[in-house]
């Protein structure tokens, strides 16, 4: 660990120590059209200091901050002054015209009790909009151009590990967004800890598109370099959306070796770059290409591995990994310089909970590595008992990078981060996970509110939904959701968005059943195709299964075709009724 880290107990000491140490060290690089904008730590920790010292005349210690702000050298400013200021910073998106970021933050605005919303000058307008029509008692700025300070302003509260520097909000996929509580001690854990087990350097250049209001952006893309004294190369998450090429081309330009994107942007990479585009690409010099924040797919990381070896892509390159909001972000990834291990195992044991590795096995699990600086648990949920390598159970999580709790949330803290295991051993972190560890490494295999029980067998949703999304062309790239709903027994449906709203539906429609009854030998006889967009999805691109089955059984989804049982169509006739 470097010594900033070993010596120091909060962020902003470590901050002023990078300051002063090494000024002119370029700190964050946002790429340009025309002119990049370069961050220096020296300039830098000025300008977030000067910040501070505004926070304190504006703010009580201690109030949160809510950073709606795009990636760019304003975000940087206004999270150093938060945290200079002793302030918590809540990172968000932006509540645009979109209607679920604009649900999710107004949430997260009650939940934390913002004091202020900093928004970037051309969106304060629609903040302000979405302020007032939300009825929040929130007063919205854009981040003031307050010029520099030499060091920190006199007169903060003091703070040690235990302060909280920021409240990562999670995902909502599958409940409420819930504020986790992040410490000094939490984050410089962490960050460490990535650093390390990615075998990376000061002089390792990080960089990606990840937004920063996510964990996996403002962890592992802009806190772990920050900290360590490195540089990191940040671009906004259109220029991704827009052409999956631009990270490729960012990580080839910029000498990047350490990015991280979630399983869809390599398979979206995969498919939408053309030979001509991939022959323009080196790719040689990347170190480390975690995959992870979603269930990793065995075939797409192949398929990016062989694809991009033309480009120099080496497949001990490719790097799966997992990690929540709960444990900062990072728990484990797979070793560098060695390939993805994957294991094959027996479909049937696995569906009751055993990872038997066979020859030729159709279920493929990924390891995500061993996790270092963790104490790990396997627990059957239920009786709370330990189980051996090799069965699933829940993931449970015991160190210094699991946060402190959730945010005014005593009851859901008590269950989710003081665990006790029917051993008597306390002090874990229920990850809600399913997952086992097999010759010390550690696989995932699901989450457990998701899993599916079906005829005593335990289904995963992610694995219906990749099979499904290659039954035919008009499925390739899109997103599907699978769930269960009891009318009686448990009832497998899945909604998939297709692209040509003109192609054979009921055809599609009748392949999906036909597949996925014979790949998982349990019965799925009800299929809906929608509009592109139409499946429900969090602003960090998961699949929200839960808001997709409720709009399902309300009879709130607009279908272009729908495949149902006749016990599962009443359902459905029953929720349009009651909405009607």
């Amino acid at each position: 660990m470097p010594s900033a880290l070993t010596l120091r107990s909060t962020v902003t000491d470590v901050i002023a120590d990078h300051a002063s140490a090494f000024p002119d060290r370029p700190a964050v690089i946002f790429p340009g059209d025309n002119t990049d904008t370069e961050l220096n730590f020296g300039p830098m920790a000025a300008r977030g200091w000067a910040l501070a010292e505004w926070l304190r005349d504006e703010l009580a210690p201690g109030s949160r901050v809510m950073l709606a702000l795009p990636t760019g050298p304003e975000f940087v400013t206004a999270f150093i002054g938060c945290v200079t200021a002793g302030m918590i910073a809540v990172p968000v998106p932006i509540p645009d015209s979109r209607k679920n970021a604009r649900r999710r933050t107004a949430t997260v605005t009650h939940d934390s009790g913002t004091a202020m919303v900093l928004a970037a000058d051309a969106d304060l307008a629609g903040v302000t909009e979405w302020a007032d029509a939300c009825e929040l008692a929130v007063r919205c700025s854009t981040v003031p151009d307050v010029g520099m300070r030499g060091a920190p302003p006199s007169g903060l509260p003091p703070q040690d590990g235990d302060s909280l520097v920021f409240l990562q909000y999670t995902s909502g996929s599958t409940g409420d967004p819930k504020g986790v509580m992040v410490s000094h001690a939490n984050l410089l854990a962490n960050t460490s800890l990535y650093f390390q087990a990615t075998r990376s350097t000061t002089e390792t250049r990080f960089g990606g598109w990840i937004p920063l209001y996510h964990d996996m952006g403002l962890v592992a893309l802009l806190c772990t370099p920050l900290l360590l004294g490195g540089t990191t190369v940040l671009t906004s998450p259109s220029s991704f959306l827009r052409q999956p090429l631009n990270w490729l081309r960012m990580i080839d330009e910029y000498d990047v070796r350490n990015s991280a994107a979630p399983n869809f942007a390599y398979e979206r990479c995969t498919r939408m770059t053309t030979d001509e585009q991939l022959s323009t690409l080196d790719l040689s010099r990347w170190e480390c290409a975690i995959n992870g924040s979603e269930p990793i797919h065995a075939p797409t990381m192949a398929a990016f591995t062989a694809k991009f070896a033309a480009a120099g892509f080496r497949a001990s390159t490719m790097t799966p990994g997992y990690g929540m909001a709960e444990a900062t972000v990072y728990v484990s990834s797979k070793a560098p310089d060695e390939r993805p291990k994957v294991l094959r195992v027996d479909p049937d044991l696995a569906d009751v909970g055993v990872l038997q590795p066979i020859p030729d096995g159709e279920r493929a699990v990924v390891s995500c590595g061993t996790p270092a600086d963790y104490d790990v648990r396997i627990v059957e949920p239920a009786t709370r008992v330990v189980r051996p390598d090799g069965e699933v159970g829940e993931i449970w999580l015991r160190g210094p990078s699991v946060a402190q709790g959730y945010w005014g949330r005593d009851e859901a803290t008590r269950a989710t981060f003081r665990a006790g295991t029917a051993g008597g051993e306390h002090g874990f972190l229920r990850t809600g996970d399913l997952g086992a560890v097999h010759q010390g490494e550690l696989y995932i295999t699901g989450r457990l509110k998701e899993m599916l029980i079906v005829h005593g067998r335990n289904i995963f949703p992610q694995d219906l939904e990749h099979l499904a999304r290659t039954t035919d062309p008009a499925l390739t790239g899109l997103v599907g959701a699978a769930f269960g709903v009891s009318a009686p027994g448990e009832r497998v449906v899945i909604v998939h968005e297709i692209a040509n709203p003109k192609a054979d539906l009921p055809a599609i429609g009748m392949a999906i059943k036909e597949q996925l009854t014979s790949a998982f030998g349990i019965p799925v006889g009800n299929v809906v195709l929608v509009r592109r967009g139409m499946v429900s999805r969090t602003t960090s691109g998961k699949i929200e299964r839960g808001t997709t089955r409720a709009h399902f059984l309300s009879g709130e989804l607009r279908a272009l075709h729908m495949d149902l049982e006749p016990v599962v169509a009443r359902l459905v006739a029953r929720g349009q009724a009651v909405a009607g």
